[in-house]
């Protein structure tokens, strides 16, 4: 029971940590191939789900529940192969349920490499609409403190070229997060 309480204070923690950080999960150790404590932690609560777009959500949960009916009948196989005099057929029936796993998980991490591709483009688009604000604010300072025409017309066409850009990466934003 104390272990229990343990593991979910750690997964509520996890849990705030990346929502509040807006941090993408890795999912495994690449290194290793395995999954680390606190991986295993925020996989096993689904952490690693809460930046899937709906679905994306949605075609990872079929691929794994495909991925569970073939497992099941891939020991269903296993145990007739024994039973059976022609075990040829119940081999090739196994190495098929093997070949679509390996396709089905190759898609899901498909899926998750998309999304972080989708993620790091945002956080791109974050950090540039943040100099560009910067930017549009001190135009629109230097434009007020210049009197000289020329200069102010630099001034000025220099914060609606920040703020066209601004607007221009608003938009991509809005289209990368709309499902």
């Amino acid at each position: 029971m104390q272990i229990q309480q343990n593991i979910d204070s750690k997964a509520s923690e996890k849990i705030e940590a990346v929502k509040s950080n807006k941090e993408p999960v890795l999912v495994t150790n690449f290194d290793t191939g395995r999954l680390l404590e606190d991986e295993r932690l925020l996989f096993y609560s689904g952490c690693e789900r809460m930046t899937l777009q709906a679905s994306q959500i949605e075609k990872v949960r079929s691929l794994q529940e495909q991925n569970d009916n073939l497992q099941r009948q891939l020991l269903r196989c296993e145990k007739d192969l024994n039973q059976v005099e022609d075990p040829l057929t119940i081999v090739a029936e196994i190495e098929h349920c093997k070949a679509l796993i390996a396709r089905n998980a190759g898609e899901i991490l498909n899926i998750y490499n998309q999304n972080q591709e989708r993620l790091n483009r945002i956080a791109q688009l974050q950090e540039e609409n943040l100099n560009l604000q910067q930017e549009i604010s001190d135009s629109k300072g230097r434009f007020v403190a210049e009197h000289v025409i020329e200069e102010r017309s630099k001034f000025a066409a220099g914060f609606f070229a920040s703020k066209t850009r601004y607007e221009k990466n608003l938009i991509e934003l809005f289209e990368i997060n709309r499902e």
